[in-house]
């Protein structure tokens, strides 16, 4: 028998709530496809950290998208033609990838140190010996610079691991003819413009930044030059937008439990067929 009352209002709910996590799941499945495909912007990264990485997260992206419109599928039918039988493999399925949500951000946050050495690790591998030599790996760092405004892996003008690493630790440096630069035309604020630019490089004025030093005192500073690593400033602007990162992951933990609540409910008002008063 159908159900009726506050069961008919969950029924519409649970199809409006899975229309919405169907759209999402193709947007999923849609952005995996386009960073897997597409060799610009991010995918560029994957080649500074080392073996498939952005591979990796483009295949899982598209499984989990295809998981979720299944899912939607799932909670779809099984509210419109009120079959128990989906509604709780709806339940199920929605439960294990709400566990493995939170199982996978406490790993992340539990091992967070190693990540950044990993990350760190590759960062400066990747400097050390492929930028100028790889195009793809050189691409990668080039757009970095120039998206995050920084230069080198991490620290701010005083660092040796940012704008100094690359002519003090660099082959592509130490493997350069003359005219020398001492960092790229990626470190710079305004590579379009030749004395901007040759003052940034270095090949303007050698009693500052980056002939200069490190240490770098204020009056040796060069306002040519972006001086943090790329690092240190991605580390900035995740913690700058920490509240925004906390609200999408908690707005994706709410969505998940709504929908398993909307399942139970519905599931409860199709076995019993009672109505509200």
């Amino acid at each position: 028998m159908a159900v009726d009352g506050c069961g008919k209002f969950l029924k519409y709910s649970m199809f409006l709530f899975n229309i919405v996590i169907v759209i999402a799941g193709c947007c999923l499945v849609g952005f995996g496809i386009y960073t897997k495909t597409n060799h610009v912007g991010i995918t560029r990264v994957s080649s500074v950290l080392g073996g498939n990485l952005v591979v990796t997260l483009s295949l899982l992206l598209i499984i989990a998208g295809a998981i979720v419109i299944l899912l939607s599928f799932l909670g779809c039918c099984g509210a419109i033609k009120e079959i128990r039988c989906m509604l709780v493999t709806f339940f199920v399925l929605l439960f294990v990838m709400f566990v493995g949500f939170v199982v996978s951000a406490v790993l992340v946050y539990a091992f967070r140190a190693k990540i950044e050495k990993y990350t760190l690790e590759h960062l400066r591998g990747s400097l050390y010996n492929d930028y100028g030599f790889e195009p793809q790996v050189t691409e990668a760092w080039d757009s970095m610079q120039q998206i995050f405004k920084c230069c080198g892996v991490e620290g701010d003008v005083n660092s040796t691991s940012s704008w100094a690493f690359y002519k003090k630790h660099s082959a592509w440096f130490l493997n350069q003819t003359a005219p020398i630069k001492y960092v790229p035309d990626s470190c710079c604020a305004d590579p379009t413009s030749t004395p901007n630019r040759t003052m940034c490089i270095g090949q303007a004025l050698r009693n500052i930044a980056p002939a200069y030093g490190p240490p770098v005192p204020p009056e040796k500073n060069n306002n040519q030059m972006f001086e943090k690593g790329c690092y240190t400033q991605l580390e900035g602007f995740l913690s700058e937008n920490i509240k925004i990162l906390l609200g999408v992951l908690s707005g994706i933990a709410f969505v998940m439990i709504l929908g398993m609540v909307f399942s139970v409910c519905l599931c409860r008002r199709i076995q019993d067929d009672f109505y509200c008063d």
